[in-house]
């Protein structure tokens, strides 16, 4: 069966896209939706059986942050849903497909998602780009002998609207600049981010910028026996120095009244765990963080720095179904990244291609899992050398 596919006419069919997501995805209908600071309306798309709306997909455009500083336009997919009553009958496939067609029009070379369901989105050639970890840290618990640490403040968010967000986001800049996985954010996702009258937030002064901030909310749980047993969430922490870094964090751990911090969404090489006198007062767990998909494998890589190494030409071939331009043999060398023939010293498919894409160094993973063939001695590894990044890729923004 065919579905019809095209964006939102205007602000009016916010609420059929809303009212479909919220049947997929069981949330209360709404009777009225306004437009938010992050919506790209030309980028909402509705899918149609005849008149009937049963799907949704949404993009947001952003610039993203590759191994060694370079960036690459790049579509962010969210608010995708269908039907419970479409579901398994190729509306997401669909949907799918055309933004990847939108995408490749905008010159954006890849897309990226947060996922609902792991299990969809490596069906239409994701790769597990960046993974995050959740920490759960004992309050006051002390740093090593030698960390260094200092006072911080409040942002007096009453002051302006926008004093928060003109405050945060040089900083935030600053710091995308320099590790992968990181996004652009816009005026309209600072005012997003910004906009919870719960988080506050707080910031470290260097000698001559801030050079750090920390969003957070507090929970009350309540008190048991032995005092208070509230909460406190990290919602956002970014530095750009270890002084600032280690600061910000001595502020949450020793906030009073808590029992328990939670940081979600840190990156792999988070600097805390390195900072306790014992590493078991954070318990750590890992779980997915941002899925990539590689729209235009020409344009992705040609962005893309690789880490040198001796006799580095490589011909990589790459399967990809959804998008067949992408598939062939690939050359990478001094010359640069292009469209090659013969033997490859290599194969792999293109949502493995994606999964290294940012510098997790996941390939010799992927060929321990049998999911890439090397044909040359030695290829592994001259590729995971030029695809490794000397910071591990970060998913932050939430999209």
């Amino acid at each position: 069966m065919g579905f019809t596919i095209r964006p939102l006419t205007g602000p009016d069919e916010l609420v059929a896209f809303d009212q479909a997501r919220a049947l997929a995805f069981g949330h209360p209908l709404r009777r009225s939706v306004k437009p938010g600071p992050t919506m790209e309306l030309d980028r909402m798309h509705l899918a149609f059986d005849g008149e009937r709306v049963v799907g949704t997909a949404a993009a947001a455009g952003f610039d993203l942050t590759l191994p060694g500083g370079s960036q690459t336009s790049c579509g962010g997919i969210r608010w995708v849903s269908t039907l419970p009553t479409h579901r398994r009958r190729g509306v997401l496939s669909a949907m799918v497909r055309h933004q990847f067609d939108e995408f490749r029009q905008r010159g954006e070379s890849v897309a990226v998602l947060w996922a609902s369901q792991a299990s969809v989105y490596s069906r239409y050639g994701f790769g597990l780009a960046t993974t995050s970890i959740d920490a759960t840290i004992t309050p006051r618990a002390p740093f090593l002998a030698g960390v260094e640490h200092g006072p911080v403040t409040y942002i007096d968010s009453m002051a302006q609207d926008d004093l928060v967000a003109r405050t945060l986001a040089p900083v935030y800049e600053q710091l995308r600049q320099q590790r992968p996985g990181m996004v652009s954010r816009h005026e309209g996702w600072w005012r997003h981010l910004t906009s919870d009258p719960a988080t506050q937030w707080v910031v470290h002064e260097g000698p001559s910028e801030i050079d750090g901030y920390l969003g957070y909310q507090t929970e009350a749980e309540g008190w048991t026996d032995k005092g208070p047993s509230h909460r406190l969430h990290v919602v956002e922490l970014v530095a750009n120095t270890a002084y600032a870094e280690a600061s910000l964090w001595r502020f949450a751990l020793d906030f009073d009244l808590t029992s328990t911090v939670i940081a979600k969404r840190r990156p792999t090489d988070d600097a805390l765990p390195w900072m306790l006198a014992d590493v078991r007062q954070a318990q750590l767990t890992t779980r997915d963080g941002l899925w990539l998909r590689v729209v235009d494998i020409e344009a992705a890589f040609s962005k893309r720095a690789w880490q040198s190494s001796p006799g580095l030409d490589l011909k990589i071939a790459i399967t990809d179904e959804l998008c067949p331009w992408n598939e062939g043999t690939w050359a990478y060398g001094p010359q640069g990244f292009s469209r090659t023939s013969g033997s490859p010293d290599i194969t792999l498919d293109t949502a493995d291609v994606a999964a290294c894409y940012l510098g997790a160094g996941r390939l010799h993973a992927l060929s321990q899992a049998g999911r890439v063939t090397e044909h040359t001695a030695g290829a592994l590894d001259r590729l995971a050398t030029a695809l490794g990044s000397s910071r591990a890729p970060w998913g932050i923004t939430w999209f």
